[in-house]
């Protein structure tokens, strides 16, 4: 901990650590870090250690001024898409995936992310049977939402061999949201068909 006991050397912008963390954007404990790790200097106060407001912002890097509009954080873009966190990751890394800096870390294009985890999809598919990805595969997220089947209906389909299922990029698999309609349609909406029985 780095602490400056001279009053000629306080700085007048001195806020506690808390409110320092909303103007940095950080959570407290990260500020803390900082204080530990000597790269913010902290003032001892009646109600606890305060620091400069004008040196916690210098340690928050400026977002990115040529940032597309629609990009988003990493944990905006694994809302939109079947990638994983480490995928997102090694893409930037890779260069890959064309990236952003920004308030909270890099920014990503959801649009980018969708079209890696398709090839990657795509990828994987052709390892194994060679059955190309469909264009309108959809994560098993997206098919719930869309079309209001139950999860375990689903998965109990792919089961017993009534959906066609497709390798999906992250941790997912890819299934036709026409697919899903018509069997759905078929035996009952989120109904799943009996075990053992024909469908």
């Amino acid at each position: 901990m780095s602490v400056n006991d001279s009053p000629q050397a306080v700085p007048e912008d001195l806020v506690p650590v808390r409110e320092a963390a909303q103007v940095a954007g950080f959570t407290p404990s990260a500020v803390r870090s900082w204080i530990k790790s000597g790269r913010l200097t902290a003032q001892p106060s009646a109600s606890g250690r305060q620091v400069s407001r004008a040196a916690v912002r210098a340690l928050v890097a400026p977002p990115d001024a040529h940032a597309p509009a629609d990009a988003v954080a990493i944990y905006e873009a694994l809302r939109h898409t079947d990638a994983t966190r480490r995928n997102i990751e090694t893409w930037v890394t890779q260069g890959r995936l064309p990236s952003w800096r920004g308030r909270y870390g890099p920014l990503v294009r959801v649009a980018d992310v969708q079209n890696l985890a398709q090839q990657r999809a795509m990828m994987t598919s052709a390892a194994g049977d060679g059955t190309p990805l469909p264009a309108d595969a959809l994560s098993i997220r997206d098919v719930v939402r869309l079309a209001g089947v139950a999860k375990s209906s689903l998965y109990l389909w792919m089961k017993k061999g009534l959906l066609p299922v497709w390798p999906g990029s992250g941790t997912g698999q890819r299934v036709r949201l026409a697919d899903v309609t018509a069997l759905a349609e078929r035996l009952g909406r989120g109904v799943p068909p009996k075990p053992g029985g024909a469908p």
